[in-house]
């Protein structure tokens, strides 16, 4: 009984630590880019375990643009929304939902929230690869990243990490998605987004 529920609760760690990567994969532009066949292995398993009949539907679509036109539609969405202020034609669309702490807490990019940030990494013995991470360590998709790393070598910063710099970004960046009718795939991936930051919430907070 008890090496069972050993087997059920590796089996939760591995369940969370595939959703973190594939929520990484999608909001850290450098691993989108080349991520069309990840994403499609991800999503044939994820859909599996989703959180409701809804986001099974939020995968099948997803899976249903991957196949058919590739990654190209995500990497466009995820400019419009996180990188521009225009849209490729130049028409104005909502404002850039930005993905760093700082903005949330201090209304900058790159201040105290970042150090603060840098300090959990620090502690970890976690180091952000520069050569093929841009992004700092205060970046929404970087801190999805670091859970992973985090889940899958038990480290204990793992709920410190969510709580103080994932947690304040997540309504923020969610609603902000939401309201925007101009990306539509991003649209589905937040479905499954808040879905699974609510179970992480019960578990970490």
């Amino acid at each position: 009984m008890i090496e069972h529920k050993k087997n059920i609760g590796e089996e939760i760690i591995q369940a969370r630590v595939l959703y973190y990567d594939f929520f990484a994969g999608l909001f850290l532009f450098e691993l989108l880019k080349n991520r069309s066949d990840v994403l499609k292995k991800q999503i044939n398993i994820l859909k599996n375990f989703a959180f409701s009949d809804i986001n099974v539907e939020d995968f099948d679509i997803l899976e249903k643009e991957l196949h058919k036109n590739g990654i190209g539609a995500f990497k466009e969405e995820f400019t419009v929304l996180f990188s521009l202020p225009f849209t490729p034609n130049n028409i104005p669309s909502g404002s850039p939902i930005y993905l760093y702490l700082s903005y949330y807490l201090e209304g900058c990019i790159g201040g105290k929230s970042l150090s603060m940030t840098k300090d959990i990494f620090k502690s970890s013995n976690f180091y952000l690869d520069y050569e093929h991470i841009k992004e700092t360590e205060e970046n929404f998709g970087v801190l999805l990243l670091t859970m992973e790393y985090f889940l899958q070598n038990q480290n204990m910063k793992s709920k410190e990490l969510f709580n103080q710099c994932i947690n304040p970004m997540i309504t923020p960046i969610t609603e902000g998605i939401s309201k925007r009718k101009d990306c539509l795939l991003y649209g589905h991936i937040n479905n499954i987004l808040i879905e699974f930051l609510e179970l992480e919430k019960k578990i970490l907070m």
